[in-house]
């Protein structure tokens, strides 16, 4: 048994559709596969509309601050996602659109670079990202999705904008409140703070199994995973075309796999029980 739980779609920024990701569930085996798209849960309609045989699950890949840094987490719902939760990720693609126009302002301001929303738009199928920005950077000018973020993008670049962002102590109760296991994505990352002074805040898991974590990684975040009593995650973060990483180089199998299924499970019984609701437009922000 072979499961993928970190898995991006064109609803955000991966290349491939969900049917396409469909197609390589089945011709490398994998019987459960989670699509957990940057800040949305719009391909739910895409997976209730799938016959097939492997499992799809809908998450979402969720851009929190903590020590002032942007780190992501990773929620999962099952096979449905509250209505709230969704509202929640449809006003933030209309912060992300805003934060894009003021990106592509600064392109032509600091590196007199003639890209406009459209061509960005033209990269996208879903919430608009910087890898979209960097595509149409890529396909006007000639360089590499590498050399955009490196010299035109990236955090410490003049055409990058910040990103007002939950904090993410409100983040991982906001996704708990409605259902959702909470795990952290890709700890390996984050490069201002250790990352074990945040793994009691709430978490129920930690993304073990992750391309950018090699053995020696792993071992030590399995041995965190049980000291801290979390769920042990893990997938290929597969983006398609535009990162090297294949959907197969990364999962978790049997026992891994059904001790995060029985904690979802009770995750979403828990979330039935609590009576107010978070109303998704008064969700703190951290400046």
């Amino acid at each position: 048994m072979k499961a993928n739980l970190h898995v991006h779609t064109t609803n955000s920024d991966g290349t491939k559709t969900v049917e396409e990701i469909n197609d390589l569930a089945l011709k490398n085996h994998f019987d459960y596969v989670a699509i957990t798209d940057h800040d949305t849960v719009e391909a739910i309609d895409e997976i209730k509309a799938l016959n097939t045989p492997v499992n799809f699950m809908i998450g979402v890949e969720m851009t929190c601050q903590y020590n002032n840094e942007n780190i992501h987490i990773l929620g999962y719902f099952g096979d449905d996602v509250p209505l709230n939760v969704r509202k929640y990720f449809q006003k933030e693609s209309v912060r992300r659109v805003e934060r894009c126009k003021k990106i592509i302002s600064n392109l032509q301001k600091f590196y007199n670079l003639d890209i406009n929303y459209g061509d960005v738009l033209a990269q996208a199928d879903g919430v608009i990202a910087r890898p979209h920005i960097a595509m149409a950077i890529c396909k006007k000018y000639g360089c590499s999705y590498k050399e955009a973020f490196e010299y035109y993008i990236g955090d410490d670049n003049k055409a990058y904008v910040p990103c007002d962002v939950i904090s993410l102590e409100d983040a991982i109760k906001f996704l708990k409140d409605n259902g959702a296991l909470v795990s952290l994505a890709h700890p390996i990352r984050i490069t201002t703070f250790d990352y074990r002074e945040i793994l009691d805040k709430g978490f129920d898991g930690i993304e073990c199994y992750h391309p950018d974590q090699n053995k020696w990684i792993r071992g030590e975040l399995l041995s965190l995973a049980y000291y801290y009593n979390l769920i042990v995650t893990g997938g290929s973060d597969y983006h398609g075309d535009i990162i090297s990483t294949r959907f197969e180089d990364s999962y978790i199998d049997d026992g891994n796999f059904q001790e995060f299924y029985e904690v979802l499970n009770k995750q979403k019984t828990k979330s039935k029980q609590i009576v107010k609701k978070i109303e998704y437009d008064k969700i703190p922000i951290t400046k």
